[in-house]
C-alpha cells in the first residue's frame, strides 16, 4: 500500500472511531439537554480530527518540528470550535427557554379556557334550580293555588338571594383572575375578623345543629385589603358549618407564630374527611367533593376565591384531612410595626 493511502486510511479510521464514540456520548447528553449537546458537538469534531492527525503523524515518523507544528495548529483550532459550540449552546438554550415558555403559556390558556367553560356549565346548572323554583311559585301565585302568600313571597326572596350569591361569587372570581390590586392593604386583626365571622355564623350553625367554637391566644395583626380577609374567613367557616354533620363541632383557632413570623388560622370541621384524590381538587372552581350539591352552596367557588385572596395577600392556604373531618390552614405574614424614627 502506498504511504499516502496508508496515512489516509489510518487517519480516517482513527477519526471515525473517536467520532463515533463522541457522537454516542453527544446523543446521550442530548436526551437530557439539547443545548449542552450543541456545546459538545464541536468538541467531538475537533477531538476526532486531532486523534486522526496525531496517530498518523506518529506512524509516519514526522520530524519533531513538523509534529509540533501540527499540534499547534490543532491547539489553535480547538478554541475556535469551543467558541462556536458556546455560541450554539447559548442560542439553543435561549430558543429552548422560549419554546418552554410558549408551551407553558399555551397550557395555561387552555387550562383557563377549560376552567371558564366549567364555570359556565356549573353556573348554568346551579342557577337553573332557583330559577325553576321561582317560576313554579310565581305560577302558583298567578293561578290562585296558594293560601299562604307571605310564605311564597319569602321563599321567592330566598331563592333570589341564592342567585345573587352565585352571581356575586362568579363576578368576584372573574375579578380576581383579571388583575392583581395595587392596594397594599391595611393592618387588620385576624382574631377580630374570625370573632365577627363566627358570631355571624351562629344562627346558621344552630339551624344545622352544629356548634362553632372560637379559640385563640391574643391579637393576630396582618396586612390585608379591606373586606377581602373577611370574605376569606367567611367562605371557609361557612363551608365548614355547611359540610359538618349534625351534632358535631367546628373549631376556629387563630394564633401567631413568632418564629415563622406568621399568623395562622385553623378551621376544623366534621365532614368525615375527603381523601387524597378529592383534596387535590379542593381549590378548583365548581368542586364540592363527592357528595351531592347542597342547597344554598353557590356555584362551588368559595374555596377558590379564598385561595386567590390569600395568595394575593402573600399567604398560603391548605386543606387536609384532620380528626373527624378536614382542616383548612391559612397562614399570613404577621404585621410587625416599624420602629419609631429617632
Amino acid at each position: 500500500m502506498r504511504p499516502e493511502l496508508e496515512a489516509i486510511t489510518l487517519a480516517a479510521g482513527t477519526a471515525g472511531a473517536v467520532g463515533l464514540a463522541g457522537a454516542a456520548l453527544t446523543l446521550l447528553v442530548a436526551r437530557r439537554s439539547p443545548a449542552a449537546a450543541t456545546l459538545l458537538g464541536p468538541v467531538v469534531g475537533v477531538a476526532s480530527v486531532a486523534a486522526g492527525v496525531v496517530v498518523t503523524t506518529r506512524a509516519m515518523f514526522l520530524s519533531e518540528h513538523d509534529a509540533t507544528l501540527i499540534a499547534l495548529v490543532l491547539l489553535a483550532a480547538a478554541p475556535v470550535a469551543l467558541a462556536i459550540g458556546a455560541l450554539l449552546f447559548r442560542s439553543v438554550r435561549r430558543l429552548d427557554r422560549r419554546a418552554q415558555q410558549r408551551l407553558a403559556d399555551e397550557q395555561r390558556e387552555l387550562a383557563l379556557a377549560r376552567s371558564r367553560q366549567d364555570m359556565i356549565t356549573w353556573a348554568s346548572h346551579d342557577l337553573r334550580t332557583p330559577l325553576s323554583s321561582i317560576r313554579v311559585m310565581a305560577e302558583a301565585l298567578e293561578d290562585g293555588l296558594v293560601t299562604d302568600h307571605d310564605d311564597y313571597h319569602r321563599r321567592i326572596r330566598a331563592e333570589a338571594d341564592r342567585m345573587t350569591v352565585m352571581v356575586d361569587d362568579l363576578l368576584e372570581l372573574s375579578r380576581l383572575r383579571s388583575a392583581a390590586p395595587a392596594d397594599p392593604g391595611e393592618v387588620v386583626d385576624l382574631a377580630d375578623v374570625a370573632a365577627a365571622v363566627v358570631a355571624g355564623q351562629q344562627p346558621v350553625a344552630e339551624q344545622q345543629q352544629v356548634r362553632v367554637r372560637l379559640t385563640g391566644d391574643g391579637p393576630a395583626p396582618v396586612r390585608a385589603v379591606a373586606g377581602e380577609l373577611d370574605r376569606v374567613v367567611a367562605n371557609v367557616v361557612s363551608n365548614a358549618v355547611r359540610e359538618s354533620a349534625a351534632g358535631s363541632e367546628v373549631v376556629v383557632h387563630v394564633g401567631a407564630d413568632p418564629v415563622a413570623e406568621e399568623v395562622v388560622l385553623h378551621v376544623d370541621d366534621a365532614c368525615g374527611g375527603l381523601g387524597e384524590e378529592a383534596l387535590a381538587h379542593a381549590f378548583e372552581p365548581g368542586w364540592r367533593g363527592s357528595s351531592a350539591r347542597s342547597a344554598g352552596a353557590g356555584v362551588g367557588v368559595g374555596l377558590t376565591i379564598a385561595h386567590a385572596l390569600v395568595e394575593r395577600s402573600g399567604g398560603t392556604i391548605t386543606l387536609a384531612d384532620h380528626g373527624p373531618g378536614c382542616r383548612v390552614r391559612i397562614a399570613l405574614p404577621r404585621h410587625t410595626p416599624a420602629p419609631d424614627a429617632r
